[in-house]
């Protein structure tokens, strides 16, 4: 998630363009994270000692980790703990950032500050996105007392990683008391919870969904391609009350509804979560019944 939400930070200060971002993120699991970028962003070490000692060291013989514990600047603990973080896809990404002239060493910390100052990410926010704790990811955007609520929102967004877009992000939740709907699909759970999921989206937003979770390829949204984004919803729903069983919470679900004219709807708790995959911008809401 955090890939993406630094990635179009990048794109709007210039650093990068948005097509090279979305070649980046694509590439991004083919590589390891290196223990020089990787000492920058958890302040083991300064841009100028990470230069300094890379400088001074014979890259064909000697590996950077080691050669700081050699020269005492890290402890074996320390490299060790480094080391753990070069398969995480954000150290990852800002390694690809490095090497492809994106980002310097000083200017790493530099711009992750301002991005988590315009954002407005605490610390602890932002070492959850890092760490892409999904749990936490979604407490900072979908802030919900409602324990249910919070599981729901969770399944959607990893199946949403996990079949749709790895790089899925969110944007701040909000509440309403009634919204206008564009084109859509939905399902009504019942049972011990009463909550009625909707995605919808504007023009041809639902392809985001359409055309990653059958294998199909629309043009348009089409009643086929509403139909497809209906069971990746039945998908979700089934995927959380399945989980929601082993709580003893009994729910059943409906089938799948869509339509291309998006209905406007009125209830006492509507939650709107913006979403973003594959290029589009969409909405899931939650209509939750008391």
């Amino acid at each position: 998630m955090l890939n993406r939400l630094f990635g179009n930070y990048l794109v709007e200060k210039g650093k990068i363009t948005l097509e090279a971002l979305n070649a980046l993120l694509a590439a991004k699991e083919e590589i390891k994270a290196g223990v020089e970028v990787i000492a920058i962003i958890t302040k083991a070490m300064t841009p100028a000692a990470v230069k300094e000692l890379s400088m001074n060291i014979n890259k064909d013989s000697e590996l950077f980790g080691e050669a700081a514990v050699d020269a005492s600047i890290i402890t074996d603990d320390k490299l060790d703990e480094l080391l753990a973080y070069q398969s995480n896809a954000f150290m990852k990404f800002i390694q690809l950032l490095v090497d492809n002239g994106c980002l310097s060493y000083e200017d790493i910390n530099h711009e992750l500050d301002a991005f988590q100052q315009k954002s407005g990410f605490s610390d602890v926010q932002l070492n959850a996105l890092i760490h892409d704790d999904v749990e936490q990811c979604v407490n900072i955007f979908v802030p919900l007392k409602s324990q249910n609520l919070k599981e729901l929102t969770m399944t959607l967004v990893q199946t949403f990683r996990r079949i749709i877009d790895k790089d899925f992000y969110l944007e701040k939740a909000y509440t309403a008391h009634s919204i206008q709907l564009d084109k859509y699909a939905c399902q009504t759970i019942a049972g011990d919870m009463h909550v009625r999921v909707y995605i919808s989206a504007p023009g041809d937003g639902l392809l985001a969904i359409a055309n990653y979770f059958t294998g199909d390829t629309y043009e348009t949204v089409t009643d086929d391609a509403l139909d497809s984004v209906g069971e990746f919803i039945n998908c979700v729903n089934g995927v959380f009350a399945t989980n929601m069983s082993y709580e003893n919470t009994a729910l059943d679900m409906n089938s799948p509804e869509y339509s291309a004219e998006g209905p406007f709807i009125s209830n006492e708790l509507l939650y709107v979560i913006p979403m973003h995959a594959n290029g589009y911008n969409l909405r899931a809401v939650f209509e939750v019944y008391e």
